[in-house]
């Protein structure tokens, strides 16, 4: 699965505006806006990810830039660690509290960055960083988990890649040229596939890849297995042939079809007599969308679509942790 950096980004952010802060939550109790390991990027001007917006967040960009601004004459590997009750302390009704900590980075520091940045992942395992809680020590990899805060609470040991599910969009019509901005939103490998250039916008969505294909089947017939597809081409004949290729490849996580309850039948019926077993039409997954999003505006469509794309995110998450069985067999 494909995995995005975080170490990457704040080695450019280094470079254009000369330090760069990570904000972490590495202990939730109660009710919190994000999950504790969500973290973000924090430089003078900008920020990257989000550790879930509304006043903890507000104010966490106001001590990392204080802290960006403090460190300036300080030793390398500069660290605070704040505790907050978001009731009382930012006035956000979650009720819970959380421990957080800033790192600050800078020139100091890049070199190490940089090591760390460049080592290679071996047999998809997740490379664990371990984050010391106090200021001094370098960041360095972890010799063991799990994450989260040590026993001791004085590191905080966090994967150093964000892992990113590949997702197929076939089609760049009006519903997809809207979707396709909702899911470069989603932390998706997005590849948005059409068979001409001139059917896609001028602009294509930060993190989504255009993919020209003048036989996008066999685009799905390539895909790993792990991946999400979506087919909302302009055409019947061709989103029959992606989905037969997606079905009778060597797996997928989800499969939706754009359309009706009349179109899944039909396709239903033309699949089987092309061979598809009855087990694997239980994975294609018609009409996509959540129902109470009935609206068939492309804005309205693209909604419904993503939602359920999110939902999906989060069925796929539990079952890679080896929780539920929640294959496409078991939730079509």
């Amino acid at each position: 699965m494909p995995r995005r950096n975080w170490i990457t980004e704040a080695l450019s952010r280094i470079e254009a505006s000369g330090a760069v802060v990570r904000a972490s939550l590495i202990q939730v109790k109660g009710s919190a806006p994000r999950e504790a390991g969500a973290m973000m990027l924090i430089d003078s001007a900008d920020i990257w990810q989000t550790i879930g917006g509304g006043t903890l967040e507000y104010e966490i960009m106001q001590k990392a830039r204080s802290l960006i601004e403090d460190s300036r004459d300080q030793p390398a590997w500069q660290r605070r660690s704040i505790a907050a009750a978001l009731g009382p302390d930012m006035g956000q009704c979650c009720g819970g509290t959380v421990r957080l900590l800033l790192e600050h980075f800078s020139q100091a520091e890049r070199q190490v960055l940089e090591g760390l940045e460049k080592l290679v992942v071996e047999d998809e395992q997740p490379l664990l960083l371990a984050h010391p809680v106090n200021s001094g020590p370098e960041l360095a990899v972890a010799k063991a988990g799990p994450i989260g805060l040590t026993k001791g609470k004085d590191v905080f040991v966090a994967p150093r890649d964000l892992a990113m599910r590949p997702l197929f969009l076939y089609g760049a019509g009006h519903i997809g040229r809207v979707l396709a901005g909702h899911l470069a939103t989603l932390d998706l490998d997005v590849h948005w596939v059409d068979i001409n250039p001139t059917r896609f916008p001028s602009g294509i969505p930060e993190g989504v890849r255009r993919v020209i294909a003048s036989d996008p089947a066999i685009i799905a017939g390539h895909a790993p297995p792990d991946a999400i597809h979506l087919v909302i081409t302009h055409n019947h004949a061709l989103d029959e042939a992606i989905c037969h290729r997606v079905l009778a490849g060597g797996g997928f996580a989800r499969l939706g079809l754009i359309g009706s309850a009349t179109k899944k039948a039909r396709f239903h019926s033309r699949l089987k007599k092309a061979g598809i077993a009855e087990d694997q039409l239980a994975g294609l997954i018609c009409p996509i969308g959540i129902p109470e999003i009935s609206g068939k505006h492309p804005a309205h469509v693209a909604l419904s679509i993503a939602a359920s794309v999110a939902i999906w995110q989060q069925e796929l998450d539990v079952q890679t942790a080896g929780l539920v069985d929640t294959s496409p067999s078991a939730t079509a």
